[in-house]
């Protein structure tokens, strides 16, 4: 199918347990921040156990535990805080849809016959191996401290032009950072 599923989706399709990292497909400013509070002091923000949301265009302050209102965010449990708002953000909010959406993948493909692949593998039989277009690239492409006119660049490009398909796949897929993951992670 042309159609790309974000990792989270694909995890919960698998059955997988969720961290921070899938909240990049659903919302990178948010996993940046998130990773930021894991890595300093949170002592002085004042963050409650609570998170903003938009329900038709109204902005909506919810809970993330009972009282969250009440509780503050510390560097003892701001672990908690994480984990309980990416859960959140990648099941909870949407709960409802998700479950429809797994009733109705399962009736055609049986969870059990799921269980042998990984993330990046249920992508691939899902979506199969995109075509990369390497004019495309070209076109889109941004150099820092080169020109498109530097040998170097000239060169790069020419090896593209002699890779397969598999190939530019294998390197847009390591150079994007999505193939930097652990092998716990897919």
């Amino acid at each position: 199918m042309d159609v790309t599923l974000t990792k989270p989706l694909l995890k919960h399709i698998l059955n997988r347990r969720l961290n921070i990292n899938d909240l990049e497909d659903v919302d990178p400013e948010l996993r940046k921040s998130l990773k930021w509070m894991l890595e300093n002091s949170v002592e002085g923000l004042e963050q409650s156990f609570t998170y903003e949301t938009e329900i038709f265009g109204q902005k909506i302050t919810r809970e993330l535990v009972p009282d969250g209102y009440s509780k503050t965010v510390t560097d003892e449990n701001k672990k908690e805080f994480v984990k309980s708002l990416c859960e959140r953000k990648m099941k909870g909010e949407i709960q409802e849809e998700l479950d429809a959406f797994l009733k109705g993948f399962y009736l055609i493909i049986p969870a059990g016959f799921l269980s042998l692949f990984s993330v990046s593998e249920l992508q691939l039989l899902i979506s199969g191996i995109p075509v990369i277009d390497i004019e495309e690239m070209k076109k889109y492409a941004k150099y820092i401290g080169y020109s498109e006119t530097d040998p170097q660049i000239i060169w790069l490009w020419e090896i593209f032009g002699e890779f397969s398909q598999k190939e530019l796949a294998a390197f847009v897929f390591f150079t994007s950072g999505m193939g930097s993951f652990r092998r716990g992670d897919d």
